[in-house]
């Protein structure tokens, strides 16, 4: 929680499109992310958030609020990730801008665990357990044709 501050590897973070920020450390260069975790966290860290300068950050994945001690789980383009309440008083302290990183699911109708392509939705069927990425269909009713290795 920036609100308490960042170890000396990490910088605040905002996502966009999300309430609230975290300290977020910069992914290993074979894209890698420290296991240590904020105590009372079940959040696995991955490689999952990417700037606009191209630098790629680790996030705690959650897939509910009780995955992240503290924080709360809040959920873009199908991934969870673990954010705390943007304290008023850090607010002046300068935090990295960055988007979910939708290359750790090269193709249309993965998992939205891993994060959707930019033309997709996650979506949920009713009566059905579990979701799945989906990009909508063109205006002659095609649809993608890049599937996930094994589907």
């Amino acid at each position: 929680d920036p609100a308490t501050g960042c170890e000396s590897d990490e910088q605040a973070v905002r996502v966009t499109g999300l309430k609230g920020d975290f300290c977020s450390p910069q992914c290993d260069s074979s894209g890698s992310c420290p296991s240590d975790v904020p105590s009372g966290d079940a959040a696995k860290p991955q490689c999952a958030l990417r700037t606009t300068t191209g630098s790629k950050y680790c996030a705690l994945i959650c897939q509910a609020d009780s995955d992240c001690g503290t924080g709360s789980c809040q959920k873009i383009m199908g991934t969870g990730l673990c954010t705390y309440d943007s304290a008023p008083l850090v607010s002046n302290v300068p935090a990295l801008t960055a988007e979910v990183d939708v290359d750790a699911n090269p193709t249309h109708y993965g998992d939205p665990a891993t994060g959707c392509e930019s033309d997709e939705q996650a979506v949920r069927v009713t009566g059905l357990k579990g979701d799945f990425c989906s990009p909508q269909c063109d205006s002659s009713g095609s649809c993608q044709s890049d599937v996930p290795s094994g589907d």
